[in-house]
């Protein structure tokens, strides 16, 4: 049994996840991963739903993920994941859909809002990049690190809400990057871990500069693209929609609950939501960071 500490929780794991912070008192765990081996993908799923490449289905107390020639991983009630693997060779990819997908259904059972985008902690505070697969929110992350800030999650952003201010939780050391991208800041692409057999990302895993601390939130950015660097305030209304739009358990074309709604609104009283314009030109990624570096000093009010 592995013990790993992420997104502010304690974790027993019988699959080995190196991307995971080693916790030696992890043995008061929040949450187990282990693996059955004892049952089939058969018995948790139709045949009908098991022909397609993806098929799940996600409440707050128990959901079903199944990726097809790998198998399918239960989530119970916030701190339970059981792995039913449907082949031998299944770890290294396992871990790909674990780290990401399902570690954030399981915080959307422990009711925390799991916006769908990367972190970077600017001035003690985290300042958040929303967008859909491929619109650069591990780029833009991956840029701001390069200029010096500290990486606090990519792609999986849990926050609690209740009384002010929202609360964001870090994930752990590691940024998914391009070749592109990687020659556009100086890594060598090469030598960076495999995510998965498929993906032609690699994981950066930073050995230093990375946040480990809860932070309260500086400033939330949509991504899109334009002609110039611009950050533009959305009106609130939208912005809810935003939110909703851009975190779990909408991004995994499921409906979310009155109380994923509810956290969306209240961030929204709490946060105004901006939209990030910036040319579509990785020559440029380096600039990016003086843009929102100016772009927080201007010090607009926190409300539309």
């Amino acid at each position: 049994m592995f013990s790993y500490y992420a997104y502010g929780l304690r974790i027993n794991s019988e699959i080995e996840i190196p991307e995971f912070t080693a916790d030696p008192d992890a043995a008061e765990c929040e949450v187990t991963i282990s693996i059955d081996r004892t049952t089939s993908i058969e018995d948790h799923m139709s045949q009908e739903a098991l022909e397609y490449p993806w098929a799940l289905n996600i409440n707050r107390h128990q959901a079903k993920v199944h990726v097809k020639n790998m198998g399918i991983f239960l989530v119970n009630n916030g701190n339970q994941i059981v792995f039913v693997p449907s082949s031998d060779r299944f770890e290294s990819v396992a871990r790909f859909y674990l780290v990401g997908t399902i570690l954030a259904i399981l915080l959307y059972q422990r009711e925390f809002l799991v916006l769908h985008g990367s972190v970077i902690e600017i001035d003690g505070s985290a300042v958040i990049f929303l967008g859909n697969s491929g619109d650069g929110k591990s780029t833009t992350a991956a840029a701001l690190h390069a200029a010096g800030f500290k990486l606090v999650n990519d792609d999986v952003a849990p926050i609690t809400l209740g009384e002010a201010p929202a609360i964001l939780q870090p994930g752990f050391p590691q940024i998914k990057m391009g070749p592109e991208t990687a020659q556009a800041l100086g890594y060598d692409f090469e030598s960076l871990p495999k995510l998965h057999p498929e993906s032609p990302k690699r994981g950066y895993r930073p050995q230093y500069n990375f946040s480990r601390t809860p932070l309260t939130i500086k400033r939330i950015y949509v991504l899109d693209y334009g002609a110039e660097f611009a950050s533009v305030p959305i009106q609130s209304s939208l912005a809810t929609m935003e939110l909703a739009r851009h975190s779990r358990p909408t991004t995994l074309y499921q409906q979310g609950d009155a109380l994923h709604f509810f956290q969306c609104a209240n961030l929204v009283k709490e946060q105004t939501i901006y939209r990030l314009q910036r040319p579509k030109n990785l020559a440029l990624l380096p600039k990016i960071a003086d843009f929102i570096r100016e772009d927080l000093a201007l010090g607009i009010p926190a409300t539309v």
